[in-house]
């Protein structure tokens, strides 16, 4: 259970008493609900200034532009993992309306359910890279390929918990889906340009896992509600399948499913593969061959010439 609650700042320290009991209540709630997520988490900070927190604690503050969570974050000391909060975010779940204090707990159940599964990938001795770490390939992709893994599990474990109104990221993926073919095609004219394949490469792949990790998320909820696209939205289902992402779709569903399934190392390690070989056809579906270089390393090639060529 949370036994330390630290609030920095003075705006949230004003309401530190409050804050402390309210965290210390809602997490035994949830752990009412949720018996695995007893004791994963001892030390809470809420601060005003969140990334000022993050550095308090050594932790560099997620950079401009990062996917990294900018309300809520984790960091694993020696201690314990110590929960860190934005400050304005637990004092508008604690003042606010009845919505707001129930995505609070969504988010509160979502972190511990981080926690948990990180701590069990320790114990399980998949903190590291193990044999990816032989190849650059390899180990370029697998944080995307385990991304999308945690986000799946942790939305699908975590649905109970999810507001009624909301919306599974179905919009924000959308989005991403409209927004992706016309920026790589702006990225690929750059590399042509700049003769910068590396940049093309960093460039595509930090969007890409923008787009499978917010897909994930999506699926780990749909999963967990058992219900598929089609009987949440019928328009988006239909706009989702006539789009370039259309077609991995179903195999994503396929595949996460089989990796939160997965009960041996081997399963697991099949299914990775099999989200790694997805990943590489998002890739060509936007019209980018990444494959295997000689040396071990990343090779990656426009397939369709740039607009300026």
């Amino acid at each position: 259970m949370v036994k330390q609650v630290e609030c920095k700042g003075a705006k949230i320290g004003g309401a530190a008493a409050t804050v402390e009991i309210v965290l210390k209540e809602l997490e035994r709630r949830i752990v009412e609900r949720d018996a695995a997520l007893d004791g994963v988490l001892v030390h809470v900070v809420v601060a005003d200034d969140f990334p000022a927190a993050l550095v308090e604690l050594g932790e560099a503050p997620p950079p401009a532009g990062s996917l990294m969570p900018t309300v809520a974050r984790t960091l694993f000391r020696d201690s314990g993992p110590v929960l860190v909060m934005e400050g304005a975010q637990v004092a508008a779940a604690l003042g606010g309306e009845a919505k707001d204090m129930a995505r609070f707990v969504h988010l509160l159940h979502s972190e511990l359910w981080r926690i948990r599964l990180h701590l069990d990938a320790l114990a399980a001795g998949e903190e590291s890279l193990g044999a990816w770490a032989d190849s650059v390939f390899d180990s370029q992709l697998r944080p995307v390929v385990e991304a999308m893994r945690n986000e799946y599990s942790v939305t699908r474990r975590a649905v109970w918990s999810l507001p009624g109104e909301s919306d599974l990221m179905l919009r924000h993926l959308m989005d991403v889906v409209d927004a992706l073919p016309a920026a790589t095609v702006e990225d690929v004219t750059v590399a042509v340009s700049e003769d910068d394949l590396d940049g093309l490469f960093v460039r595509s792949l930090g969007r890409i896992a923008h787009l499978v990790q917010t897909a994930a998320h999506a699926q780990g909820y749909l999963a967990g509600l058992g219900r598929p696209l089609e009987a949440i939205s019928a328009e988006l289902d239909g706009i989702l399948r006539d789009s370039f992402f259309g077609a991995h779709w179903g195999p994503l569903t396929e595949q996460l499913d089989a990796v939160f399934q997965a009960d041996s190392a081997d399963a697991v390690e099949t299914a990775r593969q099999h989200l790694q070989e997805t990943l590489l056809a998002v890739f060509v579906s936007l019209g980018l061959l990444l494959r295997r270089a000689e040396d071990g390393g990343v090779w990656i090639e426009p397939l369709t010439p740039s607009r300026d060529r």
